[in-house]
């Protein structure tokens, strides 16, 4: 388990995903200073899948708080796993202690905590049960039949962003390269074209399409990270999805991504699950996946999770925050 250590900083308070801040111990000052965490990445390692297409799950997000110094108040918030049509249905979500509100955005859920006066040293606990559906392309093949279900605001998942530089030179000449027929095609192709090029590894930092491309390793986000990229620059709207799964060699934390087929809508695919020499097995995974995905995020750079805890009152030293899962 690994800390993230946060320092004063002003933040306007607007999501658990993975960006890193460097900490840093400030004196004491006369005016209220706010916090932001260090959110350090913890990733599956190819999971182990079932084989049934359901799975019944129960879960604890545990987060767990240590203050040198107590503060007047703490404002914290994070995403919330929610019901998503053929992936997964939150069956009920209970909280140690009662949230200040529950908000949605970006497609998310968030929920919000205000602690007054928190111990030097206390836990929030957000236990969730949930039962996950398989859903993959061939799921997606059969149920819909060019009939799927509406989408809107597609642009934003076109874009160039930080991490998903669908514009980069580099970038545009790979995309040129793909000649596939249909969207299926292309978008197996590029699956093809990053498992057979990248060496996985775990990573504690984020890399991006670009230098992922230069290094030709990475982890599981580095991978969904130029997935999207190449699929973006071949027009076809894709995002990278984070959460957890509930099988893992290493820890349950992971990435995988989503392209949208005109014939099926949003379809999931996991590339370091892909990632294997045999062809007949990349073919077969590149289709079919289990229900051990664990929704949380589908938006990559998510202002509310970078700014996600406030800090009033003087006081000096470090706040940590510890986060877990604990399956049931």
């Amino acid at each position: 388990m690994k800390y993230r250590k946060l320092f004063p900083l002003v933040l306007l308070l607007s999501l658990l995903c993975q960006t890193d801040i460097n900490g840093q111990t400030r004196s004491r000052q006369k005016r209220p200073r706010q916090q932001r965490p260090r959110q350090t990445r913890r990733e599956a390692v190819k999971p182990k899948v079932k084989t049934r297409n359901s799975n019944k799950v129960e879960f604890d997000l545990c987060y767990d708080f240590s203050i040198e110094a107590i503060p007047s108040r703490i404002n914290f918030v994070t995403v919330i796993p929610k019901t998503i049509p053929d992936r997964q249905q939150i069956l009920d979500i209970k909280y140690s202690t009662e949230p200040s509100r529950v908000f949605g955005k970006n497609g998310n859920d968030y929920v919000e905590f205000v602690f007054t006066r928190p111990k030097r040293q206390f836990q929030l606990k957000i236990n969730v049960k949930a039962r996950l559906s398989r859903f993959d392309l061939s799921t997606a093949q059969k149920k819909y039949k060019e009939n799927p279900p509406e989408t809107t605001n597609l642009d934003e998942f076109l874009k160039h962003e930080q991490y998903i530089e669908k514009d980069n030179p580099k970038i545009q000449q790979i995309a040129k390269s793909i000649k596939g027929q249909t969207e299926t095609d292309i978008v197996k192709e590029i699956y093809e074209y990053v498992t057979d090029r990248l060496q996985y590894v775990i990573r504690n930092d984020e890399a991006g399409a670009v230098k992922t491309l230069q290094k030709k390793k990475g982890g599981c986000t580095e991978y969904s990270d130029l997935f999207v990229a190449l699929c973006r620059a071949k027009n076809i709207p894709a995002r990278v999805v984070k959460g957890y799964v509930t099988e893992f060699d290493s820890v349950p934390q992971h990435a995988w991504a989503e392209a949208y087929l005109k014939k099926y809508g949003w379809v999931p695919f996991d590339l370091i699950y892909g990632d294997v020499k045999q062809k007949s097995a990349k073919n077969k995974r590149f289709q079919n996946l289990k229900p051990i995905y664990i929704y949380l995020t589908g938006t990559r750079n998510d202002p509310i999770l970078n700014e996600a805890i406030t800090v009033q009152g003087f006081w000096i030293g470090e706040v940590k925050l510890q986060d877990s899962i604990v399956f049931k």
